[in-house]
């Protein structure tokens, strides 16, 4: 029986290649997930596996880097999530709806298949999207371009805490330094869905000099005790981090580039009538 959209068929995925995770962070225990890839090795015709609203969102924005990334991001989302549970990837449907504003823009979670048990998070930079995965509890990604530049003194002041600004200029700390503290800060965010409606600042989490570790959190978030927050090796120049409301084991990390052109050379993404 088909679970995809009306007029649509299942899909049957390649099985993906055994080339395995990045040497070094696979544990028999994982069970959350990091997948990457890089916006060139997503062909435009896997935006057939987009759904109507994903599409819109994509044409609206302006630029081409910018529509490339958001195709990478949901392309390799929708394989993912759809080789879970057998499902056709373009049938996949998601909810947006804000928890706190009711708008479209909320924290995104799977509605069909019903029986969807997992949460993930997707973030993109540069040229590179990356989705994580578990079922562990909520959790959030967030992955920036670590390139060496200056950090600007404005967004400096208005990201870190009075205690993480003293401590960052105490260590001498440049951009890789702040990229690190700015992905763990919205990894948690984004686990619980709030994005930047809550200011950064008060988001305290250590530096690129200590283990990933949540120091302070406004009375809402909860227990800085009840994350656990994991630094996602990935590509350079790219730093990502990974937030889980919960205990979550070790990360599996895994380039989604075989995923993505196993089903690119089938050939076929539209749905038949």
């Amino acid at each position: 029986m088909s679970h995809g959209r009306p007029g649509t068929r299942p899909r049957i995925l390649p099985r993906l290649g055994e080339k395995g995770p990045v040497p070094g962070t696979a544990r028999p225990d994982a069970d959350c997930e990091v997948w990457y890839v890089r916006a060139a090795a997503v062909p435009e015709g896997l935006a057939a596996l987009l759904d109507e609203r994903e599409l819109l969102r994509r044409g609206r924005l302006r630029g081409a880097r910018d529509r490339r990334r958001f195709l990478a991001a949901w392309a390799l989302t929708r394989l993912v999530l759809a080789r879970r549970w057998d499902h056709d990837p373009s049938g996949l449907a998601f909810d947006r709806t804000c928890r706190h504003c009711g708008g479209d823009h909320g924290k995104p979670r799977v509605v069909d298949p019903a029986e969807a048990d997992l949460d993930f998070s997707v973030s993109h930079a540069g040229e590179l999207a990356v989705l994580a995965v578990t079922s562990r509890g909520a959790v959030g990604v967030d992955v920036e371009d670590a390139s060496l530049r200056d950090v600007p003194g404005h967004h400096l002041e208005s990201s870190l805490s009075e205690f993480e600004l003293r401590d960052f200029r105490a260590r001498g700390g440049g951009y890789a330094d702040f990229v690190v503290r700015w992905t763990r800060k919205e990894a948690v965010l984004k686990a619980v869905g709030k994005g930047l409606a809550v200011h950064p600042a008060h988001v305290e989490v250590t530096g690129s000099s200590s283990s990933p570790r949540v120091l302070n959190l406004p009375a809402a978030l909860g227990a800085p005790d009840s994350y656990s927050l994991i630094d996602a090796p990935l590509p350079g120049p790219y730093r990502g981090s990974v937030a889980v409301v919960g205990r979550a084991a070790p990360l599996l990390v895994r380039d989604g580039a075989d995923l993505i052109g196993a089903v690119a050379d089938c050939g076929d993404h539209a749905p038949s009538a």
